[in-house]
């Protein structure tokens, strides 16, 4: 492992050689730099609007010290304010000296393109602050802050090396449960939530909830190893890495479920790349950390987690990560999938999920994890806990199993017997009982059919928001405004006798059904794009719904006008006919089916008339919002009712 070759070197100590003659004059100047200094940032945390207080390393070999700056970064154009990883290039700088050590403040600052952020995971552990951009203490302090540091160790991102928690604190054995925290420092615990990066001394009661397997990595050092348990309390969860000796003393005597007394770690920024909690703060714990097995606490959950319902998905960013809780209705076979970037081969299984706000979404499983429904039949419907799942998208919202994502069968937890309780009451009955005439969203649309196609089996049984028919299709309500309407292709020759498309054979029409050979007669095919605030949908009307669309023109007159030229008797040629169509609002009734192109089945949508359930003859037809704006304004009002209700 190597540096970036642009740091530059010696920087701290030059400074510190700097400051090691300096008057007071000296740290009220303003420095400038004849040739750019660059800067490693290992940590960050932003204290105000482009303010962030950040630890970072020159280019210095062997590599050892690091040291605070504060940045003052000016706003990008994407709003990017991830500095960990990238390299920090400035020509100005001041320094300000504060309680323990020499502050440096950087300004006229550009971020280098790169990203080095897989460094720096094996750097923090054996960094020091650079001893001579130290304040000088008064002796008598510096007796009394040792005599504090031997009571209890300090953690945060500022610290000097001579005061380094290896060398203060109290060793404890792992195995040693006769010897409880509180008998090593008289600190009271903290809730997890409570702690940031400037808590000077800290205890707390965790459960480990999850706890990773053992991961190698070398580095210029050599070879090393680490691993990661998340812990929680009653109020919230922080994660703990351990590296080197820390993972061999701790990995065996951490165990999942078991509640611990934590101290003696140093807290720095999460990286939120990997670590998905939502704590701001994450530990750092070694083999001199205080770690003893503390008694059960009911009050602390085996699992804690923030469940999203997954009706809410669509709200949800690409690429988020999230808990859900769900019923389990159907399991796909494994599949071996090869890997692009590295051509390594590996397990993918497709679960399809439930909640209780009836919405079904796609659960894809990999790796080992393929293996967590194993002896567990999609017959038995299992509740299904995820933590960290990973929002994606593939025709429609999907889920994604992460590497980090903790997944529980049947926990015992109140959100998983009430699910359960659900489950059991409509199992066996149609889940969907939305009302056939209740609007919903060209989004809605599409996530509904794709999870249909996914499932492979007859709508009517799909669990979705939605209603089906019949075993041949999909219905939908939707409000919607018309983009696009092609008017290249827009009419179809039909046989008067039986409807088939007649066929033009020079001199004479012919229809290969009835053998006709009559003039035909022209009826509508249109193909428009229908769009609404959440997506967009390409869609076939025929015959009367092209005619509400047309505003009542007839095929065979838009024919008439686009074979012959000229204007109808509104005075509109066959350009204005469309223009007219375009931009306009429906409430159109969509009903979707899957035909079968190149041996690939595909969803087709067709526009058809709002009609009741009952009745047996479709009179293919659009309803104009304007015809129908008390149905729209009614379906208003109930979305309305309903989001006071909750």
């Amino acid at each position: 492992m190597s540096l970036p070759r642009c740091l530059s070197r010696d920087f701290f100590s030059t400074l510190a050689e700097s400051v090691g003659k300096a008057n007071e004059q000296y740290f009220q100047e303003v420095h400038e730099t004849p040739n750019p200094i660059k800067l490693l940032c290992l940590q960050q945390s932003c204290i105000a609007d482009n303010k962030y207080l950040i630890e970072t390393l020159d280019g210095s070999v062997p590599v050892e010290f690091k040291h605070t700056c504060l940045a003052l970064v000016p706003p990008t154009i994407d709003g990017d304010r991830q500095l960990v990883g990238k390299v920090i290039s400035f020509t100005q700088y001041k320094i300000a000296p504060t309680k323990s050590r020499y502050l440096i403040v950087l300004t006229r600052i550009t971020i280098i393109p790169g990203d080095y952020r897989h460094l720096i995971g094996h750097l923090i552990p054996a960094l020091v602050y650079h001893p001579k951009l130290a304040v000088p203490q008064d002796p008598q302090n510096i007796h009394d802050m040792k005599q504090e540091k031997l009571v209890m160790p300090s953690s945060g991102p500022i610290r000097k090396p001579q005061e380094q928690p290896r060398t203060v604190k109290a060793v404890s054995g792992p195995y040693d449960s006769s010897k409880g925290a509180g008998k090593k420092t008289d600190i009271s615990p903290v809730k997890i939530t409570d702690l940031t990066l400037y808590t000077p001394k800290w205890l707390i009661h965790a459960r480990v909830v999850y706890k990773t397997e053992i991961r190698k990595f070398n580095n210029q050092r050599g070879e090393s190893q680490l691993f990661s348990a998340d812990l929680c309390d009653a109020h919230g969860e922080i994660r703990a890495i351990f590296f080197g000796e820390a993972v061999t003393k701790w990995y065996s005597f951490l165990e999942e479920g078991q509640v611990y007394s934590i101290s003696g770690g140093q807290l720095k920024p999460a990286n939120k790349r990997f670590n998905a909690l939502k704590h701001s703060c994450e530990m750092i714990l070694d083999e001199n950390s205080h770690i003893q097995l503390f008694q059960n606490d009911d009050k602390i959950p085996s699992i804690c987690c923030t469940f999203t319902p997954l009706n809410q998905l669509d709200d949800i960013k690409i690429g988020e990560s999230i808990d859900v809780i769900g019923v389990v209705v159907k399991t796909n076979d494994s599949q071996s999938i090869q890997q692009k970037g590295t051509g390594n081969v590996i397990e993918k299984k497709d679960v399809f999920i439930v909640d209780s706000t009836r919405t079904t979404i796609c659960l894809t499983l990999w790796g080992n994890k393929t293996q967590a429904l194993n002896g567990k039949g999609s017959d038995s419907h299992p509740v299904i806990c995820l933590k960290g799942v990973k929002v994606n998208s593939w025709q429609g919202k999907k889920l994604d199993a992460q590497g980090s994502t903790q997944i529980t069968i049947e926990p015992v937890i109140p959100e998983a017997l009430e699910l359960r309780k659900w489950w059991t009451n409509v199992k066996g009955k149609r889940i969907i009982d939305s009302p056939f005439n209740e609007l919903c969203t060209l989004s809605h649309i599409v996530s509904a059919t794709n999870q249909a196609l996914q499932f492979k089996c007859k709508f009517d049984t799909v669990l979705t928001l939605f209603l089906a028919i019949d075993s041949n299709g999909m219905v939908f309500t939707t409000r919607a405004l018309i983009e696009i309407l092609r008017d290249n292709s827009f009419s179809w020759p039909a046989c008067p006798g039986c409807r088939k498309r007649m066929v033009n054979e020079g001199d004479r029409w012919n229809c290969t059904r009835c053998n006709s050979s009559s003039s035909p007669i022209h009826l509508y095919m249109l193909t428009l794009k229908i769009v609404d605030g959440t997506s967009h949908l390409w869609v076939t009307a025929f015959t009367g719904v092209g005619e509400s669309i047309m505003n009542g023109v007839k095929a065979f007159e838009a024919v008439t006008l686009a074979e012959k030229g000229g204007v109808d008797a509104n005075g509109r040629n066959f350009s204005n006919l469309f223009e007219e169509a375009r931009l306009s609002e429906f409430v159109f009734k969509i009903k979707a089916t899957v035909e079968n192109f190149m041996d690939e089945p595909k969803i087709k949508y067709v526009s058809f008339p709002h009609i009741n359930l009952n009745q047996s003859q479709k009179i293919i037809k659009a309803t104009p919002l304007h015809r129908d704006i008390k149905f729209v304004i009614n379906d208003r009002i109930k979305g309305i009712k309903k989001l006071m209700a909750s």
